[in-house]
């Protein structure tokens, strides 16, 4: 397989399970590379040895359990036994080599990682496996910060009421993982419509007012700092006047914003 089709695989079987641990032998169908593009990008890493092959010696591909046993000079060596009486009479006990017990695992709390880096988001994520979403960070716009959430089920990125799954979002660039930053631009910076508000209890709606107006009042902060940098002999009023005139000020007077602001 190639990485695009490994990419969706995992995807798609996170999105219903959340955790996928993957053996020797599901890696020896992929490309050569792939297994080493996605370990250096943090996508799988290593976890704990297989307790049991599928073995290849006929067509039923049993599943059989692997003892282990320590030789002298702490060497370890690994040994299955058949499952099928006539068969195990025909090759005994098998050999298993330490390689092919090897796995490697993928989660939700990975990828979560993974898209917040190359986010460039700095904050600590607070990550909940019982949950539907995770809330990631407010990145900027041109009409003010917007939320930018992982849903799980499907995994998804949403940002200003846009769901992009995360296939049409993470791809390959050389030998890195890199995420289609043009898309989740305009995202941000498009205009949506006003809806009709649904019905929502009163500890929603406040939770989400607060979330607004920290959003609100940061956007604020940000550009009196610029403006500050730019225009050092001027005052807190001066650069609060010239907030209040931006799309940022949202219908608020210079006052207002001037009693948010520190500089």
């Amino acid at each position: 397989m190639a990485i695009d089709q490994v990419l969706l695989l995992i995807f798609n079987h996170l999105s219903k399970h959340k955790k996928l641990v993957l053996n020797w032998a599901a890696i020896q169908l992929w490309q050569p590379n792939v297994f080493e593009l996605l370990l250096k990008n943090h996508v799988i890493k290593p976890t704990d040895k297989a307790n049991n092959i599928q073995c290849q010696i006929c067509e039923n591909h049993c599943t059989v359990s692997v003892t282990a046993h320590q030789y002298p000079k702490n060497k370890m060596r690994y040994y299955a036994v058949c499952v099928d009486d006539y068969m195990h009479e025909q090759v005994g006990r098998m050999t298993v080599p330490p390689e092919q017990l090897m796995q490697w695992q993928c989660n939700t709390k990975q990828l979560t990682k993974i898209i917040a880096r190359l986010l460039e988001i700095e904050k600590d994520i607070t990550f909940s496996i019982s949950t539907e979403q995770t809330r990631l960070a407010m990145l900027p716009s041109n009409t003010g910060r917007k939320w930018i959430t992982l849903n799980h089920q499907p995994l998804a990125l949403e940002i200003n009421q846009v769901t992009m799954p995360l296939e049409d979002l993470l791809y390959f660039e050389g030998d890195s993982l890199a995420l289609d930053k043009n898309k989740i631009n305009h995202a941000l910076n498009l205009k949506q419509p006003i809806t009709a508000k649904d019905y929502s209890s009163n500890t929603v709606k406040l939770d989400k007012r607060k979330a607004n107006n920290q959003a609100k009042y940061q956007d604020w902060q940000d550009a009196a700092i610029k403006l500050k940098k730019k225009n050092p002999t001027k005052n807190k009023t001066w650069i609060s006047q010239q907030i209040s005139k931006m799309p940022i000020a949202q219908g608020k007077s210079a006052e207002t914003i001037r009693k948010r602001i520190k500089i």
